[in-house]
């Protein structure tokens, strides 16, 4: 006859490595689980039912090794079972003393590691593995003790694997036959311990320290058979709900991080962020670019194909920058700003640039250091902040330092004439088109600060060129004399986050 166990892991996972197989050294993992780990399980739960109504199973349990091990055995497996990556923990193991100075005794800890099968997807694929047993010994007591050692137990392999196994009368009419055992290896078949014909119940219950099962790659009473596992069929690719966003000249994400960047150093994270976003939209970096690569791509570089600076007054290319709350004084949010909008694949290659974390550290992409920030994508109905808006306002001042664009002071230590922070600023101001016929610039030099600031790639190669990338940033106030609309960027690095104004007191 034959009999069949519906049997389902809880936490969709299957914990256990073959007998006596070094968990580093398992080249298979157990799967689909044995029938020797079953049969072992069911004869320990066995001794809780004799406990429990104190009645003498031991008959009961020769009759049930002699049924198991006279069945043939196949299986329904999940689809979509795969090999999980395990887990890799320290454990305790022997106890003495510790190390290195013996003062106390503890247990010494071991590094174990945890092989673990994936089983099913829990919503279109469930994980329930399905036994079908055949043999002409199971009689009706035999299969009332069955149920009554089943329904006790809790879990299979190892402690992790939460299971429940029951005995049904029929299979579902869904559930087919898709992994047989057979006795001879083939291509891509895996080895799985089976009891043998003729198994006694004292080789099934031996434990692995018995000297008879201790040196032995296999206990007594059972033999290695073998099973292909069904093939994984591919996975349906369901199609995206989402929608592409909105075309938009401004993409915000809000900043996460333990440690919060400073202001003097916004531009060791705006130009890291910059060159990764260059790099997501070319498929590779700038040098292995060809030319029209990077024509496509020069509205967020801000370079020619050539390398050279982008031929247009007006920096029409994008900015990047840091938002900081201006209470806690931590990094609220970083944005991306341009003129015009920014096309579908411009905004793929930005939200593409934010999936991994950006390192705090000086050192270069990829040099993992311990600090490091998360950047959310915000979605584009979020109020933009205040000076990105659109709002016209007459008093601005500045939200990081502005730095001079060009030096200010001769060899003698003076301030250049017509080069002074306040003329530089009303000259930028000129060329971006505001009116400064009566602009008020108020200059706070007893806030200066040395800050970080972008120095490009080709400038770096020179060594007459001063290896310092620090240059005096100022807080700068200005008061129009009409309300203008911003954003404003002015100075130094202003594609990187430098001399960012926003209005004060906006209303």
């Amino acid at each position: 006859m034959k009999v069949f166990l519906r049997q389902t892991f809880l936490l969709g996972r299957f914990h256990a490595n073959p007998w006596r197989m070094f968990p580093f050294d398992d080249p298979h993992g157990e799967w689909p689980p044995s029938p020797w780990r079953l049969l072992r399980a069911i004869l320990a739960r066995s001794h809780q039912v004799e406990r429990e109504h104190d009645v003498q199973c031991q008959p009961w349990r020769e009759s049930l090794v002699r049924a198991f091990c006279t069945s043939t055995f196949c299986w329904c497996l999940p689809s979509f079972s795969w090999r999980g990556p395990g887990l890799r923990q320290y454990q305790p193991a022997t106890f003495g003393w510790a190390r290195p100075n013996r003062t106390e005794r503890k247990y010494q800890p071991t590094l174990i590691r945890d092989n673990f099968w994936i089983v099913g997807n829990s919503v279109t694929d469930p994980s329930v593995v399905w036994w079908i047993l055949d043999g002409e010994e199971w009689s009706d007591h035999v299969l009332d003790q069955l149920d009554a050692s089943l329904e006790r137990m809790t879990y299979f392999g190892r402690a992790e694997a939460i299971t429940e196994i029951q005995r049904v009368g029929k299979l579902p009419k869904d559930v087919q036959v898709n992994c047989v055992l057979e006795q001879n290896s083939s291509l891509n078949s895996v080895p799985v311990l089976a009891p043998t014909v003729d198994a006694t119940l004292e080789q099934v219950q031996v434990v692995t320290d018995d000297p008879s099962a201790k040196n032995s790659t296999v206990p007594p009473g059972a033999h290695w058979m073998y099973t292909k596992r069904p093939i994984r069929p591919p996975m349906k690719l369901q199609k995206s709900t989402s929608t592409e966003r909105k075309s938009t000249q401004l993409i915000q994400f809000a900043v996460g991080s333990r440690v919060s960047p400073i202001k003097k150093s916004v531009v060791v994270l705006t130009q890291r962020f910059r060159g990764r976003v260059i790099r997501k939209f070319l498929g590779g970096s700038w040098q292995q670019a060809n030319v029209a690569q990077r024509q496509a791509v020069r509205l967020l570089a801000g370079k020619e194909a050539d390398g050279s600076h982008l031929l247009d007054s007006r920096h029409p290319h994008a900015r990047f920058g840091v938002l900081f709350d201006t209470e806690t004084n931590r990094a609220a949010r970083l944005f991306v700003w341009r003129d015009q909008p920014f096309t579908a694949e411009e905004n793929r290659a930005i939200l593409n640039a934010a999936e991994r974390e950006l390192e705090l550290a000086f050192g270069r992409e990829g040099s993992r250091g311990p600090w490091t920030i998360r950047l959310v994508p915000l979605d584009s109905q979020v109020q933009a902040p205040s000076g990105f808006d659109g709002q016209r306002h007459h008093h601005w001042q500045t939200a990081t330092f502005y730095v001079p664009p060009r030096h200010m002071y001769n060899r003698k230590g003076r301030v250049k004439q017509g080069e002074s922070p306040k003329e530089q600023i009303r000259m930028e101001l000129v060329r971006q088109g505001y009116d400064v016929a009566n602009l008020a610039i108020s200059l706070d030099d007893q806030t200066t600060e040395w800050v970080q600031v972008h120095r490009p790639r080709h400038v770096r190669r020179y060594q007459e060129e001063p290896r310092n990338n620090e240059r005096r940033g100022f807080q700068v106030s200005l008061k129009f004399d009409k309300p203008v609309s911003g954003p404003i960027f002015l100075g130094h690095s202003s594609h990187f986050g430098l001399g960012l104004f926003i209005p004060v007191n906006p209303s």
